[in-house]
């Protein structure tokens, strides 16, 4: 299959190597990267206010490796708290900067994060949750419930790649892409933009390989119609997802 895969680097060249790798032939096209929060300045001193009954929350990988360099800028260490990661990708960033024992829910987003055990009982202590822009506002409200006491922390913000005369979607289309693999909810809002009206059709006829339900709904929503939901973002499950269809093709 030809997928188009437009999540940010160095993911991006990650997932076509491997795509290559399982024969099919990927258009890379990064849609994302990826600054300093307006809010970055603040992580050192949020961070280390924390203690051994407090929270560090970090809900992307990003949000971890632009904390950690924060930090180091200060030389300082990352708290002896409780870690908590929003998915697999996020828990290995943690990893990376030393931190080997964040908590990983099963279901990567808020709702999987909030019914972790070590979350049910927070009263009385401080929580960091270490975000981009635009993060969705689940996590907070319900801690805060809880009795716990919580700072949201603006780490990085999105900076999308804009396409004002509609060439992307011209180079997709010329290039025989017939799949397209979507990472987040806002890399789908994105690309659905990008499409001029005159290519929305062909954009919604894609098969649209996404990592969750709720990014699945999303993707019904705007009018996708060929939709798989890869139950992941790490390269194994997007490429099982889309091996998956390919092999229902040529039954």
């Amino acid at each position: 299959m030809i997928p188009l895969v437009v999540r940010p680097e160095p993911q991006n060249h990650s997932l076509c190597e491997a795509l290559r790798r399982a024969g099919h032939q990927p258009v890379a096209t990064p849609l994302l990267t990826f600054a300093p929060g307006g809010e970055l300045t603040r992580a050192p001193a949020l961070l280390s206010r924390l203690g051994s009954r407090d929270y560090v929350i970090a809900v992307s990988a990003q949000a971890v490796k632009f904390a950690d360099n924060a930090l180091k800028s200060q030389g300082l260490s990352w708290p002896d708290s409780t870690y908590v990661a929003v998915g697999e990708a996020t828990g290995k960033a943690f990893a990376a900067v030393g931190i080997t024992n964040a908590l990983v829910p099963d279901d990567p987003r808020s709702e999987g994060m909030i019914a972790l055990s070590a979350l049910q009982h927070p009263a009385g202590c401080q929580a960091v949750i270490l975000r981009g822009d635009g993060g969705r506002h689940m996590m907070a409200p319900t801690l805060i419930q809880r009795g716990a006491q919580v700072n949201y922390c603006e780490v990085y913000r999105r900076c999308y790649r804009e396409d004002h005369h509609g060439e992307l979607v011209k180079q997709w289309q010329h290039q025989g892409v017939d799949s397209i693999i979507i990472t987040s909810g806002g890399l789908l809002q994105h690309l659905f933009q990008l499409a001029a009206n005159s290519a929305k059709d062909w954009l919604l006829s894609r098969l649209l390989i996404v990592p969750s339900i709720r990014v699945a709904e999303q993707a019904e929503t705007l009018g996708f119609t060929h939709i798989i939901n890869a139950k992941g973002a790490s390269n194994t499950a997007l490429i099982s997802a889309l091996d998956e269809r390919k092999r229902n093709d040529r039954q």
